[in-house]
C-alpha cells in the first residue's frame, strides 16, 4: 500500500486507515473506555496540524533544550505558566510539558510521553494468548499538542484546546496512534495546575486522580537561606536542658541558655554600630542579639527593604572594624570570600570563611539585583558578607540558593553550589537611602577586620 498519510512521523495509507483501521479502533476504544465506565465520545481528526496543535515530532523531546529553544531572550517568572511542567497519572508514568506564551495565547508542547503498559485488546483471552505486546507512548514525544486560552473573566481559569492520543491496541502490526480533539477546563495555581472533572469522566479520575495535578519544575523554586534552626535551638521551654559532650560528634553546653528561634548572620557597615542582615533572618522576631568581644549586645531594627531582602540593625556600640565599599563594579569570574555561621554554632563558635569566585552579574530570571557564586554558603550564612578576596571590599550579602530537588526534577541532576547575593551597589543604595553614609575601601585588606566586622545573630 502507498504510504501517503502521515501521524506523528508514522507513514501510513491515508484510504486504508480511514476506512479499515478507524472503524476497528473506535469499536475497540467504545469497549475498552466502557469498562472504565468512561464515556467515551471524543471526535478523531485526520489533521496533522492546525493554528493550534501539530502532531509532527519536530519540537524538543529534552528539557534542556526546550528551554533553549523557547526561551533565549531570558527565564520566565517562577510563578507564571510558561515554563515546563510535570504529571504523573500513575505509577512509573509521567508526562513532560512545556509552555510557552505566544501573543494572547499559549502553546502547550508534550516534550516527553514517559508511558509504558501492556497491551489490552478489549479480549480476555486474546489479552493472554494473543497479546500484541507493550505499548510505547514515547512516540508522541515532541509534538504540540494544543493551546490553552485565558477566561477573560477569571484569571485563574483557562481553556485547553487540541488533541489527545490513543494508542490502538489489537494487533502488535498496527500499534498506531489516533489523535482525538479534546477541550478541557484547567484551574492555574501559581506551581500547580489543575484539570476540572469531564462530565462522563468521574470514574476515570477516582480510578487515576494524580491525572488532573500539574507541577511545575522549571524554572526551579529559588530556596531562600532560611536562618538556621537545629536541633538544639528548637524550642521546647523556657531553657535548653544542660548537655555535656559524652561520644564524638556530639554538641553540648554546660550552662542553661535561653533558646533562640533562628540564627544568622550580619556585619557592620559604619564605627557606629550600624549591621546589615538579611530582612528574612530578623522579620518577625522579638528581640535580636549578637556576640561581640564573647558578650551579647542588643540590636534594633531601624529600617529594611522586604523586596531586596535587605534589613539594617543598630546596637549601641562604638565598633572599630567595619566593611567598606568599593567605586569598582563586580566582575565575572572574580575571587571572593563569603563569611558567615552556617549552621549557627552547632559546628563550632568559629567564624567560617569559603572561597569561591563570581559566576554571573545576574541572579535567577535575569534578576540584575543579584549576582551568583561558587562558594558554599548554606542555612545561617543568610546575611553574612561576600567581599573581594585581595581587597576586602563589600561584593554583596549571601541570601539564596538554588533548590537541589528542583534541578533534580528539571535537569536530572542535582545542581551543586549554585548560590546568590545581593550585589554591593543595591546594598549601598539601600544604606544612603536610610541615610546611612558609606565608606570605600582604600587600606590593604587584613583577614582580621573581616572577622571582627562580621556578627553571630541571635534572634527570639
Amino acid at each position: 500500500m502507498k504510504k501517503d498519510f502521515k501521524i506523528f512521523n508514522i507513514d501510513l495509507n491515508k484510504k486504508y486507515y480511514k476506512n479499515d483501521f478507524l472503524p476497528r479502533h473506535k469499536i475497540w476504544a467504545k469497549k475498552i473506555f466502557k469498562k472504565s465506565k468512561i464515556d467515551w465520545n471524543e471526535k478523531v481528526t485526520l489533521d496533522e496540524k492546525t493554528s493550534d496543535w501539530d502532531t509532527r515530532t519536530i519540537y524538543p523531546t529534552v528539557q534542556l533544550d526546550f528551554i533553549n529553544e523557547f526561551f533565549k531572550k531570558g527565564t520566565p517568572e517562577y510563578l507564571s505558566l510558561e515554563g515546563i511542567w510535570k504529571s504523573q497519572p500513575f505509577d512509573n508514568a509521567s508526562l513532560i510539558s512545556g509552555i510557552v506564551k505566544k501573543k494572547n495565547k499559549y502553546d502547550v508542547y508534550l516534550i516527553q510521553c514517559n508511558v509504558k503498559h501492556s497491551a489490552s485488546t478489549g479480549s480476555f483471552f486474546k489479552d493472554i494468548f494473543n497479546n500484541p505486546g507493550e505499548v510505547d507512548y514515547s512516540i508522541i514525544n515532541g509534538h504540540k499538542t494544543g493551546v490553552l486560552i485565558p477566561d477573560k473573566k477569571n484569571k485563574k481559569k483557562f481553556l485547553f484546546k487540541g488533541v489527545t492520543t490513543l494508542i490502538d491496541q489489537q494487533n502488535e502490526n498496527e500499534l498506531w496512534p489516533v489523535n482525538y480533539l479534546y477541550e478541557q477546563t484547567y484551574f492555574f495555581w501559581g506551581s500547580n495546575m489543575i484539570e476540572v472533572e469531564k462530565k462522563g469522566w468521574e470514574n476515570f479520575f477516582k480510578l487515576f486522580p494524580n491525572t488532573k495535578f500539574m507541577n511545575k519544575i522549571w524554572p526551579p523554586e529559588i530556596e531562600k537561606l532560611e536562618p538556621y534552626k537545629g536541633e538544639r535551638y528548637k524550642p521546647k521551654d523556657e531553657t535548653a536542658e544542660a548537655q555535656t559532650p559524652n561520644e564524638v560528634g556530639s554538641i553540648g553546653s554546660s550552662q542553661s541558655e535561653k533558646i533562640p528561634s533562628s540564627v544568622g548572620t550580619g556585619f557592620f557597615v559604619t564605627n557606629k554600630g550600624h549591621i546589615v542582615t538579611n530582612f528574612h533572618v530578623v522579620n518577625g522576631v522579638n528581640t535580636i542579639k549578637f556576640l561581640y568581644n564573647d558578650d551579647e549586645v542588643e540590636a534594633k531594627l531601624i529600617a529594611h527593604d522586604q523586596v531586596l531582602d535587605l534589613a539594617l540593625l543598630k546596637c549601641k556600640i562604638n565598633n572599630k572594624n567595619f566593611i567598606k565599599f568599593s567605586n569598582k563594579s563586580p566582575q565575572k569570574a572574580q575571587d571572593i570570600l563569603v563569611a558567615g555561621y552556617p549552621f549557627g554554632k552547632a559546628l563550632s563558635d568559629d567564624l567560617k570563611i569559603t572561597g569561591g569566585i563570581i559566576n554571573s552579574l545576574k541572579g535567577l530570571a535575569n534578576n540584575t539585583a543579584m549576582l551568583q557564586i561558587d562558594a558554599t554558603i548554606l542555612p545561617g550564612n543568610s546575611g553574612g558578607p561576600i567581599v573581594d578576596r585581595l581587597n576586602g571590599s563589600l561584593v554583596g550579602v549571601s541570601t539564596m540558593s538554588l533548590d537541589k530537588d528542583k534541578t533534580k526534577q528539571a535537569f536530572g541532576v542535582q545542581s551543586e553550589n549554585t548560590n546568590f547575593g545581593i550585589k554591593a551597589s543595591q546594598v549601598r543604595d539601600f544604606l544612603e537611602a536610610n541615610k546611612i553614609k558609606v565608606s570605600i575601601k582604600k587600606n590593604k585588606f587584613n583577614l582580621e577586620d573581616l572577622e571582627s566586622s562580621t556578627v553571630f545573630l541571635i534572634c527570639q
